[in-house]
């Protein structure tokens, strides 16, 4: 359905979704439907919708006089169609001639710099977890996160009522760090498993240091209401620099160095589970140093794998 056939934003934003879904687009048929000329319709792409991508991702397929475009080319980029279109609006105003002389240049290179970073977005990423077919609820979070509201949605096939603070990817997944205003308390909700996501009018306000501390969780074992440790480990030269390059958080610090390469490592973490993981995939070449407990730990795991396999 669309909102108002003359408002050139939420005809964009049809368009764009209708071509996302597959549709075949008639200039004429289209010029019919919103009651306008086709020299509208036509400026419609030529102006706005062509000028968003360098490629065929959206074309004029002559063969069947119509518009056509990529299938489901909105699940590429973290936008929806309405985002899309204003964008689409924005960059053709900085081409009016009442716009300053470099402002259009300028603005293309800021688009051109935001449609390089969509590229690489979680869309894009196969060791990502993908959420394509939830990407009008992650729009709303996103939304209520950014104007500081609560949600209503379901989750495990159980209605919730949230304050969303932060989407987190941990190893590759992707969670809603949330308050759940029935239990009380900050949890960790799998993205892919919320729907029906809403809007409420009430707002919340939330420790900001509490949801900085997330920026620290390494994997979902990550303990918020705990506090962080320290523990050290010994990083063999053949893995220590993956560790330097890319630290398993930002509490991460070099103790101390040796001429092979290897290193000492301390780093906070909030539950020994949030480490044993990576712990043991690398496995000779990461060693507890300390505490103890979390060498034991370690130890009493691989003792079960090894009767497990003899």
């Amino acid at each position: 359905m669309i909102e108002n056939k003359t408002n050139r934003l939420h005809r964009l934003t049809y368009l764009l979704t209708k071509l996302s879904s597959g549709a075949k687009l008639s200039t004429i048929k289209l010029a019919e439907q919103f009651d306008t000329t086709l020299r509208i319709i036509q400026l419609d792409f030529k102006e706005y919708i062509l000028p968003l991508f360098d490629d065929d991702t959206i074309y004029y397929d002559f063969s069947i006089k119509s518009y056509v475009a990529k299938r489901n080319f909105l699940y590429k980029v973290f936008l929806s169609a309405e985002e899309l279109a204003i964008i689409a609006i924005l960059k053709s105003k900085t081409n009016d001639k009442y716009s300053d002389n470099d402002l259009s240049e300028k603005t293309n290179i800021l688009f051109d710099k935001l449609e390089n970073n969509l590229q690489h977005s979680i869309f894009r990423n196969s060791f990502m977890e993908c959420f394509k077919d939830k990407k009008n609820e992650i729009i709303q979070i996103k939304n209520a996160i950014n104007s500081k509201k609560e949600i209503e949605c379901v989750y495990n096939d159980k209605q919730r009522k949230l304050q969303p603070l932060k989407i987190l990817n941990l190893e590759h997944f992707w969670y809603l760090i949330n308050y759940d205003l029935e239990h009380k308390e900050i949890r960790k909700y799998h993205l892919n498993s919320i729907s029906d996501v809403q809007i409420l009018d009430t707002e919340f306000a939330f420790d900001k240091k509490m949801t900085d501390s997330f920026d620290n969780a390494i994997n979902a074992y990550f303990k918020p209401n705990l506090k962080p440790f320290t523990i050290e480990l010994f990083l063999h030269n053949e893995v220590s620099k993956y560790f330097l390059r890319k630290p398993l958080n930002n509490t991460q610090r070099v103790l101390k160095t040796y001429d092979n390469g290897s290193c000492d490592i301390e780093i906070y973490i909030t539950s020994y589970m949030e480490i044993i993981p990576t712990i043991q995939k690398y496995i000779p070449y990461i060693v507890v140093i300390s505490p103890d407990e979390l060498g034991t730990f370690i130890k009493e795991n691989l003792n079960e794998y090894i009767k497990q396999i003899t």
